[in-house]
């Protein structure tokens, strides 16, 4: 299959400090033009997930999300741990794989969830929890077979490489096959 974008339908709506806005080529809200010049995107039409204290979207379903999250369509197997729900843009191909028997999300923010999960695609093979991806502590005996780490540090505390050992620090006990976003 030869995608480069995965659209989604997230109805518009503001919680708390997160917003989920259509926006096009004449949007220019929140740096998105910026953006589109530094991710090359043409495509028009995006459902954007925002946070008021991040200059950038944090998700959309755009090229570059897409390729950015190519580890996670191509090596997902067995029980999936993601950090962070975003706008849902990989559930369906995650219940379209054979080999994905579950997928748990670790969501930080009850906002994201109230957005978002109600409209994105999921089946009762999935399960979104309210807790921090960087701290969550499974619970015993679980195990996962593929973990994702699809959050980022807001507060600029962690590099990306820091917080790629972290995470793979903190769910060396559970799993040993780790994907993080951005990086294929």
């Amino acid at each position: 299959m030869n995608m480069t974008r995965i659209e989604v339908d997230i109805p518009e709506g503001v919680e708390g400090d997160y917003e989920i806005a259509h926006y096009n080529s004449e949007t220019t809200d929140n740096d998105w033009q910026k953006y589109r010049t530094m991710k090359n995107d043409n495509d028009d039409n995006h459902t954007v997930l925002l946070k008021s204290s991040c200059p950038m979207p944090i998700m959309q379903d755009s090229e570059a999300e897409y390729n950015e999250h190519r580890w996670l369509l191509d090596n997902a197997t067995g029980d999936v741990l993601v950090g962070g729900l975003g706008i849902g843009m990989c559930h369906t191909m995650l219940m379209d794989n054979p080999d994905v028997t579950s997928v748990t999300i670790i969501e930080i923010a009850q906002e994201v969830v109230d957005l978002v999960w109600e409209h994105c695609d999921k089946d009762d093979t999935f399960t979104v929890i309210l807790d921090d991806f960087e701290t969550w502590v499974p619970p015993e005996g679980t195990t996962f077979d593929t973990v994702w780490g699809d959050s980022w540090i807001f507060d600029n505390t962690m590099s990306y490489q820091e917080y790629q050992a972290h995470i793979q620090s903190h769910y060396a006990d559970y799993c040993d096959n780790f994907g993080f976003w951005g990086r294929a």
